[in-house]
């Protein structure tokens, strides 16, 4: 089958990791791949000397830039994909309507509660919870436009889940340095747990406008040495070596993130909000409220002084991960899902 991923967002979080994710297993399965991004995305440079991969930059300045949709329509003709895959609302808008313009059938997979004005020239959007999926539907979709399928992660995947040290624990996580993703709150749970006596280090992997303040807020808490800021990390294996993965989010839509503490075998503390609570569970995973860093601390703590009851739920979010979420699973699916919306467009 011959694809077309677009996307053009220029900073690097989950949608853009599943970008790549898709482009390289695609191309790792045979298919032909043409990956379509702004020249100055982190996303399209990571799939840079693959030669397998067919790369196509393009300068985009918004969803109304025609010249970017004419660039990217252009690009379409001469691949001549089977199925154009959109990922985000800029690539939905101009991807979607250069697609339409050549009578190609189009996806986009949804990475959070969009402006659907954005996927008017889009034929299936792709939910990938089933709260976004009844989004849509609350807004008039009609059910043949979608197709849920969950997020995924090219990753080695571990041979078991394994319990936390019973040393110095390593703490990790990993995301954008923003508010919704709550790295504070994991900060002062953090300082709660050393204050308890517990000997830990925590590494928190990523980079954003929060930086500057969370490494301050680390030393007003007395644990800027226990902490590691290592940069942003496109390192899968940047959590196998962790005791705990925490995701202390706000607000998740999702999370890709998780899924790779899941396929590590890592026990997982986690906020029970949107993507976290539909993938996980009280069997896979240890919940707390949004905002509460010594429910947190609490949980932390639980993790530590029971590992055998912490590696049990590591081993069957391991179990699900290889299941529901690994990329040979999910990958099929979108594989059925194009194929079945260009049988459609052609009516073969």
């Amino acid at each position: 089958m011959r694809v077309a991923q677009i996307m053009l967002a220029r900073g690097f979080g989950g949608g853009e990791r599943l970008f790549v994710d898709l482009c390289t297993t695609l191309a790792a399965c045979g298919h032909a791949v043409l990956a379509i991004g702004d020249e100055r995305g982190q996303a399209l440079d990571m799939l840079a000397g693959q030669g397998e991969i067919d790369r196509l930059p393009v300068r985009n300045r918004g969803t109304w830039d025609p010249l970017c949709r004419r660039a990217i329509a252009g690009g379409l003709r001469r691949f001549a994909p089977d199925v154009a895959h959109m990922h985000m609302a800029r690539a939905s808008s101009l991807g979607g309507a250069a697609a339409r313009s050549l009578g190609l059938p189009s996806f986009a997979t949804l990475h959070s509660l969009v402006k659907l004005k954005y996927y008017r020239s889009v034929d299936v959007l792709v939910p990938t919870t089933v709260e976004q999926e009844d989004y849509l539907l609350a807004h008039g979709l009609p059910a043949a436009r979608i197709t849920r399928i969950p997020n995924f992660r090219a990753i080695d995947v571990a041979v078991a889940a394994r319990p936390p040290s019973s040393g110095a624990v390593v703490v990790k996580s990993l995301g954008r340095f923003v508010r919704k993703k709550g790295f504070d709150i994991l900060l002062r749970a953090f300082a709660l747990v050393v204050a308890r006596g517990v000997c830990a280090r925590l590494e928190i992997g990523g980079d954003g406008p929060e930086r500057d303040a969370l490494t301050q807020l680390a030393t007003a808490l007395g644990v800027a040495d226990k902490v590691v800021f290592p940069g942003w990390i496109d390192d899968a294996g940047f959590l196998a070596d962790a005791d705990l993965f925490v995701l202390p989010s706000r607000f998740e839509p999702f999370g890709i993130v998780m899924l790779e503490a899941m396929a590590c075998g890592v026990p997982i503390v986690a906020t029970r909000i949107g993507g976290p609570r539909e993938v996980l569970n009280d069997s896979t995973a240890l919940f707390v409220a949004p905002d509460d860093a010594e429910a947190m601390a609490d949980a932390m703590s639980a993790v530590f002084a029971e590992p055998a009851t912490a590696a049990a739920r590591a081993s069957t979010a391991l179990h699900v991960f290889k299941a529901r979420y690994s990329a040979p699973v999910v990958v099929d699916r979108y594989l059925e899902a194009y194929a079945e919306c260009a049988r459609l467009r052609t009516g073969t």
